[in-house]
């Protein structure tokens, strides 16, 4: 049986069976005049209201270099043009309904949808890819992989290639796979016995870097699946688990374990660069950007890590401590030059200052459902309302822009509270 095909959003017109069947956004509600903002508060870059609304509500957000992705309870993939918010098409992945992971972009107009136990592939267009079959299938770009095994982690991929983390029987695996390739896809599985891998790995040229819920790290060689550090075993060795997504940047690893500690390692030797102790077991990866690092700590807040260490703390030892920590945090949305914005655990956006960590302004609105996190520097907040409205959202830091508020700002009261 032939998996269903993307439905195709009409960009010209918008038939009457398009819309019964669910295939395009709901019209765009009228938008005001723009007017004037005041400065530190937010305005509505775009949005766009997804067809049945509440009834299939948004269930994750995703953002990438040019697609904004709202997932949604039917297991749909709702894409969307991320400067303007059009939506370009919705696509099904098979499995979808049980779980999606954040989409992989390949190449330069392949999607892949990591779900339960296939790697579904739809071009930049909405088709969907299928599985070669037939000697005349194009099999030079990737297309839609099925597995006898369950995908675990998140998804990484460059090129052809991508890597999970698998269950196995009797073990979890980091797997590559060549997309490319009708029969046997996999080139290599990395076994650890009796642990999981539920991190995504992190890729850096021809290097892949892993680790499992045992706490074990490696750099593998992607083609020949060598160990590279010459540790004890080729690992290093947290004294927890790794259940966070691992994140690299030029110069190291980043690894966030249950045994409390956020490490930082050289990549080429494996080696302890810096680490924070948290307190608490880390059970996500950090997010990083050009010059600082973010890291949820469950029941705490989050803690902001400077990249650039200062001279004491170079000349005391590797343990680093954060330039700040915001106890209201649950969520880190964007930064600006200037700001980050995060989630505050009573769901108002809040932009803290950079360097001190201070609030600085806040939102009234509280009623956002689900927000997608954007290391992209930009400052954008990408949002869905309860009513599947998806928005692209702005802070106004100058005077004289124009446009719709779109989220009051705080009154004094909120700000105190927000503290």
């Amino acid at each position: 049986m032939e998996p269903p095909v993307s439905k195709h959003l009409l960009i010209l017109t918008l038939s009457a069976t398009a819309l019964v069947a669910g295939c395009a956004a709901k019209p765009s509600e009228p938008i005001p005049p723009p007017g004037p903002l005041q400065t530190k508060s937010f305005a509505r870059q775009w949005a766009t209201s997804l067809q049945s609304g509440a009834e299939n509500p948004v269930t994750a957000v995703h953002v990438s270099d040019q697609f904004v992705f709202a997932y949604r309870q039917d297991g749909s993939a709702n894409v969307m043009d991320r400067a303007t918010g059009r939506l370009l098409h919705i696509d099904y992945p098979r499995g979808g309904t049980t779980r999606i992971h954040p989409p992989v972009i390949l190449g330069k107009d392949r999607i892949v949808y990591p779900t339960t136990t296939f790697l579904e592939v739809f071009d930049f267009d909405g088709h969907y890819i299928p599985h070669a079959t037939k000697p005349s299938d194009e099999i030079d770009k990737p297309f839609s992989q099925e597995f006898r095994y369950a995908i675990r982690s998140d998804v990484v991929g460059v090129g052809k290639l991508v890597f999970f983390g698998a269950d196995f029987p009797g073990s979890g695996r980091v797997v590559e796979v060549d997309m490319t390739r009708p029969y046997v896809p996999d080139i290599w599985t990395l076994v650890e016995p009796g642990a999981g891998v539920s991190a995504a790995p992190a890729l850096s040229k021809d290097v892949v870097y892993v680790a499992s819920e045992d706490g074990n790290v490696a750099a593998v060689s992607i083609e020949s699946r060598a160990p590279l550090w010459s540790l004890p075993n080729g690992v290093f060795g947290t004294h927890g688990g790794v259940e966070g997504n691992l994140t690299q940047d030029e110069t190291g690893l980043y690894v966030a374990s249950t045994d409390t500690k956020l490490y930082y390692l050289a990549k080429a030797s494996g080696k302890i660069k810096w680490q924070y102790f948290a307190s608490v077991p880390l059970r996500e990866g950090p997010v990083v950007t050009k010059d600082m690092v973010y890291q949820i700590v469950p029941g705490v807040g989050l803690a902001a890590i400077d990249k650039t260490p200062s001279a004491e703390e170079l000349a005391s030892s590797y343990d680093r401590k954060p330039a700040w920590i915001d106890y209201s945090a649950v969520q880190f949305l964007s930064e600006d030059g200037k700001y980050i914005y995060v989630r505050s655990n009573d769901n108002h956006i809040v932009a803290l200052d950079k360097k001190t960590g201070q609030v600085r302004f806040a939102s009234r609105r509280n009623d956002l459902a689900v927000f997608a996190t954007n290391a992209k520097g930009d400052g954008v907040i990408y949002a869905s309302t309860p009513g599947s409205r998806i928005m692209a959202i702005r802070p106004i830091l100058e005077p004289g822009e124009v446009g719709e508020l779109v989220m009051a700002p705080a009154t004094p009261e909120s700000l105190a509270s927000a503290r």
